[in-house]
């Protein structure tokens, strides 16, 4: 198959059907419901009609997936198109210039050639399968920034479930926001893929999108030097229920979060919120966090329980994550209800004892770090019950005699 003949065909196709949902734009198209917050428009449906008129028209053996009139058929066997006529439809209906066209060629699971093409920025992403990925005649490449606190990502939520359980998909919104710059949530999957694939965003993750959201964006970013995988890190294609997109360089950062909160394994909050602190006894001190979030202050490290973790796993955890030292459990000092101990929200904390060892250094939700003698402990500077505590895990240590 000549896919740069082919490209050729499709590209004049789909450049065309964006300037009809250009003009579809500023006009009026009706607008539907095909469920509480998921809409189509009539400039939906025309866009899919003039693409897969036009493709049947040039290729009558190559069998159409598209989004407005896939029915839940089974995917064809070898070459096929998916077609998404307009990603972003919200945002079109709400005259908010930011949609494309998505079209993809596929054989089996894997994109030959994809197209992206917002007709309002005239921006128009293309890539054939070993051959590049390009915006519009010049060629394109990921960004080359190598660490998640310098990284600007993308991401977004399935309209399907995200009123009904929008709890399953805040956590990891929330971990990314404490450990980047930013993060972009606009509405087109399809156009956060191609940003990846050019530089302006360093990653994009998101659940349940359909193959049609992913095909073409998944080869503009492998094609432009990127990563694709799903929320484990395992090989992604446009079936698979998560995605995560990355210039490669941040990507392990970003999936030891993505796999971690899978929006099946998140479980609705309840209160109180399970919280572990850890004392850790480092040759002859106390280590302290100075925390980088409200409320400020010296604070023992510490932090939630993530589900399906123990308490002591959750302590190693955290003392790891927070101080870089491999901590031994020593003994339990106890645990501390108290509904104002965070003002956030009621949190119930088990305290352990540990020993540390390694390399102190401040990360995570520190912003510094100091080792301190029973002598130097900063009373007046301690966050939330922490005073307490430490009064306890002193009296106690007397009571041991150590």
């Amino acid at each position: 198959m000549d896919l740069k003949a082919l490209f050729e065909k499709t590209r004049d196709l789909v450049y065309q059907t964006g300037q009809y949902l250009k003009e579809a734009y500023f006009a009026s198209p009706e607008v539907y419901h095909k469920g509480k917050i998921d809409l189509v428009t009539t400039a939906d449906f025309e866009s899919e009609k003039r693409l897969k008129t036009g493709l049947s028209g040039f290729f009558p053996d190559i069998p159409i997936v598209a989004e407005e009139s896939f029915k839940g058929e089974g995917v064809p066997e070898g070459f096929y198109w998916l077609i998404d006529p307009l990603d972003g439809t919200i945002n079109f209906a709400h005259k908010l210039p930011w949609f494309a066209i998505s079209v993809a060629l596929m054989k089996g699971k894997e994109p030959l050639l994809g197209i992206i093409y917002n007709p309002i920025t005239e921006e128009f992403f293309w890539a054939i399968k070993g051959e590049g990925a390009y915006l519009n005649d010049r060629a394109i490449k990921v960004s080359q920034t190598d660490n998640l606190i310098d990284s600007l990502l993308c991401t977004g939520f399935p309209v399907k479930y995200v009123m009904e359980k929008a709890y399953a998909f805040m956590p990891l919104f929330q971990k990314f926001m404490e450990r980047c710059q930013g993060v972009r949530r606009f509405g087109s999957a399809a156009l956060d893929l191609a940003y990846v694939a050019c530089g302006r965003y360093e990653a994009f993750w998101e659940p349940y999108l359909h193959p049609w959201d992913t095909a073409a964006g998944m080869l503009l970013v492998l094609e432009a030097g990127g990563k694709v995988t799903d929320y484990f890190g395992h090989p992604y294609d446009p079936f698979k229920d998560t995605v995560v997109a990355s210039n490669g360089l941040v990507h392990e950062e970003i999936i030891k979060l993505t796999s971690k909160y899978h929006p099946v394994s998140v479980k609705p909050a309840r209160n109180p919120f399970p919280t572990v602190d850890i004392i850790i006894e480092y040759k002859g001190k106390i280590v302290l966090i100075y925390r980088k979030n409200y409320p400020e202050g010296w604070a023992i490290p510490g932090g939630f329980v993530d589900y399906g973790e123990t308490l002591e796993q959750a302590a190693i955890r955290e003392a790891k994550e927070e101080t870089n030292l491999d901590v031994e459990l020593l003994y339990l000092l106890g645990c501390y209800s108290d509904p104002k101990r965070d003002p956030r929200f009621h949190t119930v904390t088990t305290v352990f004892v540990a020993r540390g060892e390694g390399e102190p250094k401040a990360q995570d939700d520190a912003k510094d770090l100091g080792l301190f003698s029973i002598e130097e402990i900063p009373w007046k500077e301690l966050a939330f019950d922490h005073a307490e505590i430490l009064k306890d895990y002193l009296k106690k240590k007397g009571e041991k005699g150590a």
